[in-house]
């Protein structure tokens, strides 16, 4: 069963970016106001799948609310939700810039003083790349406070499309 869950995500994966060529280029102006991506690392320490609202997309700086799930080990150990506010300046190289809060749920990792149940603070500053296609590529810091551990500085990959 875990390896056609797998496969299903691949073929989504392949199929989602397959229609990134060179010909379909649409203005970057008419791009949506959605967007999702994937993001390795990054504000949940494994893989998260993310969605973001832009509310204002026609200037130079834009603001977007993101939310997402995400975690490790095919979230059998762990799980967390964020929810972030991004400030995005320029239009196609972008300095990438969030806080947020990060919802996290801890089944069992061994750690007796580690709490099963969080809330952390997040941040993000970063490089993000929007194609004319739609396509996204992001790439930051994304440091994350506890209040019994302090700061984690983790660095976090993500790739996407607008739509």
């Amino acid at each position: 069963m875990k390896r056609i869950n797998i496969y299903i995500f691949l073929l989504f994966i392949f199929f989602s970016f397959s229609g990134l060529k060179s010909y379909s280029f649409i203005p970057q102006d008419t791009l949506g106001r959605h967007l999702w991506y994937i993001e390795l690392i990054g504000v949940n320490y494994g893989i998260s799948f993310n969605y973001e609202y832009i509310f204002s997309k026609d200037t130079i700086l834009k603001i977007s609310l993101r939310t997402g799930i995400g975690g490790t080990f095919f979230f059998i150990s762990r799980y967390g939700i964020p929810i972030m506010i991004n400030f995005i300046i320029g239009r196609v190289d972008c300095v990438d810039i969030g806080l947020g809060l990060l919802f996290d749920k801890v089944k069992y990792l061994g750690i007796e003083d580690y709490p099963t149940q969080a809330i952390k603070f997040i941040g993000n500053i970063g490089y993000r790349y929007i194609g004319d296609s739609g396509f996204l590529f992001k790439i930051g810091l994304t440091p994350i406070y506890h209040a019994d551990r302090g700061f984690l500085p983790i660095i976090g990959i993500g790739l996407g499309h607008y739509f």
